[in-house]
């Protein structure tokens, strides 16, 4: 896809989502930034990537929800090549409490937000005379589903997501002038990443075992599905390369859904 030698970053790549599009760039001869919170597991897996894929990685020990530390990694990095980056992914983001609405405490919607869109706003402002220089810039930000067809739990999650999409749509118009396309992945439930996780809490609250619990939401999440199935990892990380590449180059300010047909509009 023409992406050698292009730089990216990816917010929240030692695991999960983030891993898996770092690794997909990283196949494309991407060099790729690696960014979490914890120093060691940024390191081992900037290593395990450049090892494997042959290209040059670099380190983002950056926790997220730290403004002045976002900022000063941008301002004191002598790395980027010319001053210049081509790519950002913003993937960090999680649900830190599950939850309805009278489950929630104000702080768990402070938190959300300053975890999954907060998060994206730090990083794309810190970013943007880096992609500016680059000339051929993009932004890919990872939405959810929820984001615009809201399910029944977690609404602080949903709603954080949610404000993804018009903030990305504002970028990509505000930002064309200096041809940085901005858009956004909605994947439905994919196998991997916080897939683990939910299945150990329901396997807690319904007294089952994780075996039982993933057999179950496995069934679930199926039958949500045209497709009858749940995607991958990789289903959302191709898509992500795709728009970080020329093929791309007319395409901004919008909202792609991975959900196997599980949106109910046509839009």
């Amino acid at each position: 896809m023409s992406l050698e030698r292009k730089i990216a970053l990816v917010t929240g790549s030692t695991r999960g989502l983030g891993r898996v599009i770092a690794e997909t760039l990283a196949k494309e001869g991407v060099e790729v930034i690696i960014n979490g919170r914890h120093e060691q597991s940024v390191y081992r897996a900037a290593n395990e990537i450049s090892e494997k894929y042959k290209i040059q990685t670099w380190l983002c020990p950056v926790d997220i929800t730290d403004g002045k530390a976002v900022k000063k990694f941008f301002q004191r990095w002598p790395t980027f090549p010319e001053k210049r980056l081509d790519i950002l992914v913003n993937n960090a983001g999680n649900i830190e409490k599950f939850g309805l609405l009278m489950d929630l405490e104000e702080e768990d919607y402070f938190r959300a937000f300053d975890l999954t869109f907060m998060s994206m706003v730090r990083f794309s402002r810190a970013a943007y005379l880096y992609l500016k220089a680059s000339g051929n810039g993009r932004i890919i930000n990872i939405g959810s589903i929820p984001a615009h067809q809201p399910g029944r739990a977690n609404p602080h999650y949903a709603a954080a997501k949610g404000a993804l999409l018009p903030q990305s749509k504002m970028m990509a118009t505000e930002w064309a002038k200096d041809n940085i396309l901005v858009n956004v992945v909605c994947p439905s439930t994919l196998r991997g990443g916080g897939w683990h996780q939910n299945i150990k809490l329901k396997a807690q609250r319904d007294g089952i075992s994780e075996q039982e619990a993933e057999e179950l939401m496995l069934g679930e999440e199926s039958l949500k599905s045209p497709l009858g199935r749940i995607g991958k990892l990789e289903d959302v990380a191709n898509l992500v390369a795709f728009l970080a590449s020329d093929k791309a180059g007319f395409i901004t300010g919008q909202c792609f859904n991975v959900d196997g047909g599980l949106t109910r509009s046509i839009l």
